[in-house]
């Protein structure tokens, strides 16, 4: 059984909303600076969504990636973590959009607009993504403004 210190220590770094299922847990801890965040579990620097699947669902078979069905990097709650192997891993990143370029190659600067202006018209983000059909990371991406930065706002 693992500890309870470190699940509290990685609970502390992470907004949970009441340990919400449904709902992207934001990791606020340290991070690698490309979206992922890491933390140190029993003396071994991982990436944090890794040791949230570690400590809430259990090991990770050697050689395999914790996936997110979320899409969000920054997202550690276990209910959307999953095992893949790296080429399912890096099929399903090619399929959502997400390698080299993100989804830029596939989103139009008006659909761009279109979302923050719904995004100003407090539509929910993850509705957004459902009715404009890109990934809730898209969304997100927009509204924080990492993404899409050469087109006018």
């Amino acid at each position: 059984m693992m500890p309870r210190y470190p699940i509290v220590a990685f609970l502390s770094k992470a907004e949970t909303h009441g340990l919400s299922a449904e709902k992207c847990w934001a990791w606020k801890g340290a991070g690698k600076g490309n979206g992922y965040g890491h933390f140190s579990l029993l003396g071994e620097r991982m990436g944090a969504h890794r040791a949230a699947y570690i400590m809430f669902k259990g090991d990770v078979p050697n050689g395999m990636d914790v996936c997110h069905h979320c899409d969000n990097r920054w997202c550690v709650n276990p209910a959307h973590l999953f095992i893949g192997s790296r080429s399912q891993n890096m099929a399903d990143m090619s399929l959502k959009g997400r390698g080299s370029g993100g989804c830029r190659k596939h989103i139009k600067e008006h659909q761009v607009q279109e979302i923050r202006r719904r995004i100003h018209a407090g539509v929910r983000m993850s509705e957004i993504a459902k009715q404009m059909g890109v990934n809730y990371s898209t969304v997100t991406a927009i509204n924080r403004g990492d993404s899409y930065v050469g087109i006018s706002q």
